[in-house]
Formats: C-alpha cells, structure tokens, sequence
C-alpha cells in the first residue's frame, strides 16, 4: 500500500496545531494572555469608560455608542500582539533550536508551512482577544449600566470584532515573513516590531473613520484587509526558498 500524505489544508492544520498548542503552554504568555483578556477590560469599564459614561457628551467628542465600540477593538487587539512574538519564533526561534529541519525536510508545501505557521500563531491570542470582549462587555452591563449595551451601534461593533483577527493575521504575516529570512529570534522580534508599529497607529485612525463610511464602507475595508492577508501569506511562501534553510543548517 502506498502512503499518501495529507493535502496542504490539512497539513496547514496539523502544523497551526502544534504551533498553536506550544504556544498555550508558555506560562509567560499564559499570564499575559490572562491579564489582557480578564484583568484589563475590567480597568478600562471602571476607570475610563463610566467616568465618561456619566458625564455629559462635549462638544466636537465622538457619540458614547462609536467609543464603546472602538474600544472592543482596543481590548480585542492588545492580547493579539503575542502573535508577533509567536511567529518570531515560528521559524527564527525554531531554527535556533535545530527542530525546525525536520518540517522543511517533510513533503509539506512551502504554503502549507507558512499558513500553517501564521494560523498557529494567532489561535491563542484570538482565544483570549475573544474573551476580552465578552469580559468587556459584561463589565459594562454590570459596572455601568445594562442598557449601556444597547448604546452599541451594530454595524461598527460588529466591525470592531471582525477586524481583530484580520489585523492579527497581518501582523503574524509579516512577522513571520521577517522570521523566516533572518537568523536568530531576536533579529526578528526587533525588526518586526519596528516594521508593525505604525500598524497600531494606521488600525486606530481607520477605527475612528469607519462609523462615517457606512455598512458598505466597513464591509469593504474588511474585505480588502482579508485580500491583504492572503495575498501577503502568498507572496511570503512563493518567495521563500527552504533549500537556502536546510543548506545552512
């Protein structure tokens, strides 16, 4: 019998897997995953969202509805930025360790890996980014007001949620992009976090403009982030070249 081995979809999976599963089990990351996703939608709801909450709107400041929303991206985004560092160690961290040559030397595509890798990179930062916004908004059902939820605009909450993950699978794109053609972990970590910083400042201010662009507006800039995603993984694994990897093992 001849042994046929998994398609790249399911490679993609079983490589995300095990990344993903590592990942979970760094207790450094645990705590902090941790402390974004219980402990820091709690400080936000109590310290800066029901002060506002209580007093009257300025003039020329965005309506309560548009803030609360824009801040379930905020809560939703800081765990994600573990994805970064994850992915770091996807490929440079992996290399440095010598357990890296066994994946290059296995009948997995080159777009298998990468997938595989970005996926396994944002699963737990997404786990906890989800339970920040459920934390979130609970907290504003109970420390401010029940009907503070119905503040919400739909549209653009829903908006907020959908941009996480896409925003994440960006940032470990390009990180991994980066990971995969240097050296050492570090190398990585430093170059990647001076290539993403703007990211955060760019996300933001298109935060702030969605409510004026409309449902059609928002659909769009999700669609075209999603575009950017995959075209970014592409690219990424089309170019890569593992032969150069294995040779300098």
């Amino acid at each position: 019998m001849s042994y046929q081995p998994p398609g790249d979809m399911r490679m993609t999976w079983l490589i995300g897997q095990r990344a993903a599963i590592e990942a979970m089990q760094d207790r450094l990351s645990l705590l902090m995953g941790v402390g974004f996703a219980f402990v820091l939608p709690i400080l936000l709801v109590a310290l800066i969202v029901r002060p506002v909450g209580s007093s009257p709107s300025a003039d020329g400041q965005p309506p309560l509805g548009d803030m609360l929303a824009v801040y379930l991206l905020v809560v939703g985004l800081l765990p994600t930025i573990a994805a970064i560092g994850i992915a770091c160690g996807q490929f440079a961290g992996e290399k440095e360790r010598g357990i890296l040559t066994p994946l290059l030397a296995s009948p997995a595509s080159n777009m298998a890996i990468f997938a595989g890798k970005v996926v396994g990179a944002i699963i737990p930062p997404l786990v906890y980014a989800m339970a920040a916004d459920c934390v979130y908004l609970l907290s504003l059902a109970v420390l401010v007001d029940p009907a503070t939820l119905l503040v919400l605009p739909v549209a653009l909450s829903v908006t907020m949620i959908a941009l996480v993950p896409l925003v994440a699978c960006f940032a470990a794109s390009v990180a991994s992009l980066i990971s995969s053609r240097v050296r050492t972990y570090n190398a990585a970590q430093q170059i990647g976090g001076m290539v993403l910083m703007p990211l955060w400042g760019i996300v933001f201010g298109l935060a702030g403009k969605l409510s004026e662009w409309g449902p059609v507006g928002m659909l769009g800039a999700l669609a075209a982030l999603a575009m950017l995603d995959v075209v970014l993984t592409t690219a990424a694994a089309l170019t890569w070249r593992r032969e150069e990897v294995l040779a300098h093992r």
